[in-house]
């Protein structure tokens, strides 16, 4: 099997499982950038409950760009933006298809609007 020049062996001599092979598929076929983006989008619902006042949220260069509805709320979420940033690198770490390097960060600054 080749993806785009590149040879993908899936004949192993040893039995490996699934939560081995899916990271290095991602990284193989450079998904593994908007998989980590991905899993930053799930923890910030997870982590505020802010869900159902979050209108858009985007991610680039690890700065989360969100847009709140209310202004209580996002009040609230400002004054705990470093717990908040804290929390969801946490939680995106624990999850099995991060794929960040040691020592970086998925999310470095939270911006509300």
């Amino acid at each position: 099997m080749r993806y785009k020049g590149k040879s993908l062996s899936l004949e192993r001599k040893d039995p490996s499982q699934l939560g081995e092979i899916l990271p290095q598929m991602l990284r193989i076929m450079h998904l593994s950038s908007g998989m980590d983006e991905q899993l930053v989008m799930r923890a910030w619902d997870k982590v505020t409950g802010a869900g159902p006042y979050t209108l858009s949220k985007s991610m680039k260069n690890g700065v989360l760009y969100c847009s709140i509805s209310s202004s209580v709320v996002r009040n609230q979420l400002f004054y705990n933006r470093l717990a908040i940033v804290e929390a969801i690198n946490n939680e995106v770490k624990a999850d099995p298809l991060y794929n960040g390097r040691q020592g970086r960060e998925p999310l470095k600054i939270l911006i509300l609007k």
